[in-house]
Order: structure tokens, then C-alpha cells, then sequence
């Protein structure tokens, strides 16, 4: 077996994330942890910002609790930057196995991508939002039917712009020979995520949220009167509700949810900044651009011109170096043109899986959470904080995926022990065309 290439370095290498670069973050004021709450929201990202911001106006007193430091951790700034309505399945599948709630869930993504274009026009969220259009590419001959499949799905089913493109209309929009065919889907749009991150955060602290970051949630008891008592690093809130919005970054504050949701790292590399006819080579219609595989790669170009390329190269536990040296050598065998150039940057997350590929919202045990975005949450995630808020504070319906059952994830305690095979059997599947 051939010796894996490490990936060259440019003299300012560093194992962090891009889009941290020149982000100007607003820290919440440091300050003595409220008592009392009428909502605690878990989690100070996408989701919990928007959903304490919208409960604000809405005149409920909320405290977001954020175990690290806001802005660093966590996936909101550390994803790839693109805004998909997407779920794993077609309006066709869904509609299949869900009846007409399919079709409502369908089209709720397109809601989630229309509300961050409006929270970043309204709010002036200078993001780098811009509708780039994404490109989804078929890795294998027996995806292309698919892929066609889905054009109906986006065009007919749905009344969305998108179209098959393969040969020389294939070439326009990716310099690779890697793949046999693509789709187009005018939607997608790409963002600066810390930036977009950033705004949020503004956005919650003008309409009076209480932010308290490294402050993180221990124990959630419920009190005999109601509501929850929420004891911290920091001290004890008392409070009527408590939205959970951690995602992948679950921990053991809600045992349920723990073992139905699945948190996957995830990697990203990024280049040092590319010529112009180089990016134009690569990627010559700046699309957002993924691929059908199960151990998917996704890639773009960053505002300033550097390939940012990801993937999950694995599900075992992996380093940032080694999945860095993976991604270098899977980015140069689908663009060559790229092979020699130093990265600048590699850094690591966890995108949260659900058995069933699924969202899911709701209350456990009295406690509200949403979560389960599978990879594509910038949208989503903000979304389902719009609708927390309505739903808790005003008793407004829940999203539609509320309506779910939630599944467990098999032998969840063992994950460690069988994600490894789990994902030997996602690279065969791949090679498959599967």
C-alpha cells in the first residue's frame, strides 16, 4: 500500500479555522449570572442565538448559556459556508414515507435559506452572503439517474431553478474529470460563517439577550412547581424553560438525546490564495460544490480566493494533521491543477447525525431541544430557532419535524468501537456507486 503524501505547509501554517481570521466578535459583557430566567437556551450558536433573540422581542427574559468561548467553538464558524436547502432525501422519498408532511418538510428548507437572506439584509450582517448557486456532483455512472431525478423533484415538484449538466456543460462548472455528472441548484448561496455568526450575536445582545459564554450547563433538575432549576460552572438559574441547541456538541445534560444523536467530525483545509486563472480553472462559476458520496468531500472558494475543501475522510477518531494530509490528497486528485500548493489552514468539527438522517424537534422529558441537521445546519439551525421561539413563548405550531418520531442510535455506548467498520462499509458503498 502506497505511502500517504503529507501535504505541504506555507510558512504561517496553523491548525485553526479560517474564517476566525479578522472576525470582529461581540463579547457579551462579563457579569454575575442572572437567578432567574423565564428561558434558559443551551447552546450559543445558529439556533440558540436566534431562538433567544426572537424570545426577546417576543418579551420573555433570556439567559443563552455557551460552554466555550462564544464565536470559537461549536459549528456555527467553523462549517464550510454554504446555505443549502437540503435534507438527505427528495420531496418524492419524503412524501413516500411521511404522506403530506413530506412534502411540508421539503419545502421548510427553502424557508430556512429565504430567512438567513433576510436576517443578513435587514441587519446589514456584512457575511459575504452571496447566491453562488451550488453544484452537486455524481461520483459514479449509477448516481447520474439520481441526479436527474432530483432535477425533476427541484424544477417540477417544487418550482425551484436548478438543471443536469454533463459533458462539455459539466466542464464549465468544475475543472475536474473526477465526476460524470452534476447539478445545478440556483439556490445555494455561500457565507463568511464566523462573520454571519458574528451578526447573529449582535442581533441577540441589541434586543437584550444575557449572553454568558464558558459558562456551561451541568445539571438540569425540574422543580416541583415547574419549570427547571439549571445549575452551572458558574451558579444556579431558575427558569421556566430550557431549549436545548447544541447539535453535534450534545453532551450528558439530556441523556435521551445523547443517544439519538450521533456527533461525526468533519474537516476542512484551506489554501493559501489562489491566482485568478487558478480558482477560474477550479471552480470557474464560484458554485458551492459537493458530491454524492456517502463520505462526502465538499469544497468552494473562500472571499478571498482560497480553496476550502472538506469532508468526513473517515468515522473513526482522527487528528487534525492526519485528516489533513487525507484531504490534501483527495482535493489534488480531483482538481490536479491545485497539486503543490501549500495549505495555510486545517481545522476540525462534528456535524450531528440521526439514525434517520432526519432533523428533529420537540421536548424530551419537558425539555425543548432541536437538533440533528446532518451537516447542513446554517439554515436550518436558524430556522428552527425562529420557530422555538414562536412555539415556546407564544404556543405557536412546532415545525413540522416535530411531528417525527425520534430513533435511538444503535448501541450508541459502543459507537466508538463500531464507527470504524461503519465507515469501511460508507468507502465501499462509494466505490459501488451506492
Amino acid at each position: 500500500m502506497a505511502r500517504r503524501r503529507a501535504a505541504p505547509l506555507g510558512p504561517d501554517y496553523r491548525e485553526s479555522v479560517l474564517w476566525h481570521e479578522g472576525v470582529e466578535r461581540a463579547h457579551p459583557a462579563p457579569g454575575r449570572l442572572p437567578t432567574e430566567a423565564d428561558v434558559v437556551v443551551v447552546g450559543g450558536g445558529y439556533c440558540g442565538l436566534m431562538a433567544a433573540a426572537e424570545l426577546t422581542r417576543r418579551g420573555r427574559h433570556v439567559v443563552v448559556l455557551e460552554a466555550e468561548e462564544l464565536g470559537v467553538g461549536g459549528a456555527s464558524t467553523r462549517n464550510g459556508g454554504m446555505v443549502i436547502p437540503e435534507l438527505k432525501y427528495g420531496p418524492r422519498a419524503l412524501t413516500r414515507k411521511y404522506g403530506p408532511l413530506g412534502r411540508e418538510m421539503a419545502e421548510s428548507v427553502f424557508d430556512a435559506c429565504s430567512l438567513v437572506a433576510r436576517l443578513v439584509d435587514e441587519h446589514g450582517i456584512a457575511c459575504d452572503y452571496q447566491q453562488t448557486g451550488g453544484l452537486l456532483l455524481a461520483h459514479h455512472d449509477a448516481q447520474v439517474a439520481g441526479l436527474r431525478e432530483s432535477e425533476r423533484e427541484w424544477v417540477d415538484d417544487l418550482g425551484r431553478p436548478a438543471h443536469f449538466v454533463d459533458g462539455d456543460a459539466l466542464h464549465e462548472e468544475i475543472g475536474s474529470s473526477e465526476y460524470v455528472a452534476g447539478l445545478v441548484m440556483d439556490d445555494v448561496a455561500g457565507i463568511q460563517p464566523a462573520k454571519y455568526h458574528a451578526g447573529l450575536v449582535r442581533i441577540a445582545l441589541d434586543a437584550g439577550v444575557e449572553l454568558h459564554d464558558r459558562t456551561a450547563a451541568e445539571v438540569l433538575e425540574p422543580r416541583a412547581r415547574g419549570g427547571w432549576r439549571v445549575a452551572t460552572t458558574r451558579g444556579v438559574v431558575l427558569t421556566k424553560d430550557v431549549l436545548v441547541a447544541t447539535n453535534a456538541y450534545i453532551d450528558g445534560l439530556v441523556p435521551p438525546l445523547k443517544r439519538r444523536v450521533l456527533p461525526v467530525g468533519s474537516f476542512i483545509i484551506a489554501t493559501g490564495v489562489l491566482d485568478e486563472d487558478v480558482a477560474r480553472a477550479v471552480i470557474p462559476r464560484g458554485r458551492m460544490v459537493f458530491d454524492t458520496r456517502n463520505l462526502l468531500a465538499y469544497w468552494r472558494l473562500s472571499p478571498d480566493r482560497r480553496m476550502v475543501f472538506g469532508g468526513r475522510t473517515s468515522l473513526a477518531p482522527m487528528s487534525v494533521a492526519k485528516a489533513r494530509d487525507r484531504l490534501y490528497e483527495e482535493m489534488v486528485r480531483i482538481h490536479p491543477q491545485l497539486d503543490g500548493m501549500p495549505l495555510d489552514f486545517a481545522w476540525g468539527g462534528h456535524v450531528a447525525i440521526t439514525f434517520d438522517r432526519m432533523p428533529h424537534f420537540g421536548r424530551v422529558n419537558g425539555v425543548a431541544y432541536a437538533t440533528g441537521c446532518n451537516g447542513t445546519g446554517i439554515a436550518l439551525a436558524t430556522w428552527f430557532g425562529e420557530r422555538a421561539a414562536a412555539w415556546i413563548a407564544d404556543g405557536e405550531p412546532p415545525p413540522v419535524f416535530a411531528h417525527l418520531k425520534f430513533p435511538k442510535i444503535p448501541m450508541s455506548s459502543l459507537r466508538r468501537a463500531y464507527l470504524p467498520a461503519v465507515g469501511q462499509w460508507f468507502r465501499a458503498m462509494d466505490r459501488a456507486g451506492r
